[in-house]
C-alpha cells in the first residue's frame, strides 16, 4: 500500500524525520504512521525498511542509502566569524561574512566600531583644518565633528547642497553677461 501523497527523501534526514514528513502531507499523525511501519505485532520498535518502502514507492535498499547516508563534512567549515562556533542546524550560511546569531553579528559591528580598532587611543586628539574658515581646530579623535563651530559646520553644509544642486542643474544659474 502506497501513500496517495508521495513525499520525496532528502539525503542523510534519517528515517524517524521522514516519516513525519508523508504522515503530515497526508494528514496522518506520525505516531500513526510509525506504529504501522513497525513489523508486527510490534507498534514501536525498530522500523521495517520493507514496509516504509512499500508506503512511499520506492525501492528500500534505496531509501535506506538515501536517509540513512551520513553527511560529508565541507571543505572549509563556516565559523562564526566573532565567537568561532560551528553553525546551528538550519543556518544558512550567506556570503562572507558569517555568524551564528543576530547577537555574535552586533558585537562583531560594535567592536569593529570601536575606536580602539581603529588605532585611536581614548584621550587621543586631532588637529584639522576647519572648512569654513580655514583655522585649525582641535577635536577629540573619537568625534565626528568636522568644523570648529555649529555656524561653520552649517555654512559648510550649505555650500555643499548648493554646489549640489548646482551639479543636478547646471542650467539653473543666470549667466552673468547678459
Amino acid at each position: 500500500m502506497a501513500l496517495p501523497i508521495q513525499v520525496f527523501p532528502r539525503p542523510c534526514e534519517g528515517a524517524e524525520t521522514f516519516v513525519a514528513r508523508p504522515a503530515q502531507a497526508n494528514y496522518l499523525k506520525p505516531f500513526y504512521l510509525r506504529a504501522y511501519l513497525c513489523d508486527p505485532p510490534m507498534t514501536a520498535g525498530a522500523l521495517s525498511w520493507p514496509r516504509l518502502a512499500a508506503a512511499t514507492g520506492r525501492d528500500p535498499v534505496e531509501l535506506q542509502d538515501v536517509l540513512e547516508r551520513t553527511p560529508s563534512t565541507p571543505p572549509d567549515l563556516l565559523l562564526c566569524q566573532y565567537c568561532s562556533r560551528p553553525p546551528r542546524p538550519n543556518v544558512e550560511a550567506g556570503p562572507a561574512s558569517w555568524w551564528c546569531s543576530a547577537r555574535c553579528r552586533r558585537r562583531d559591528d560594535l567592536l569593529k566600531s570601536a575606536p580602539s580598532s581603529s588605532g585611536i587611543l581614548p584621550d587621543q586628539k586631532q588637529v584639522l583644518p576647519c572648512p569654513g574658515r580655514g583655522a585649525q581646530f582641535i577635536r577629540p579623535a573619537i568625534s565626528p565633528r568636522s568644523a570648529c563651530s555649529p555656524r561653520c559646520h552649517g555654512r559648510n553644509v550649505r555650500a555643499q547642497q548648493a554646489e549640489l544642486a548646482l551639479y543636478e542643474n547646471p542650467d539653473a544659474v543666470e549667466d552673468e553677461s547678459t
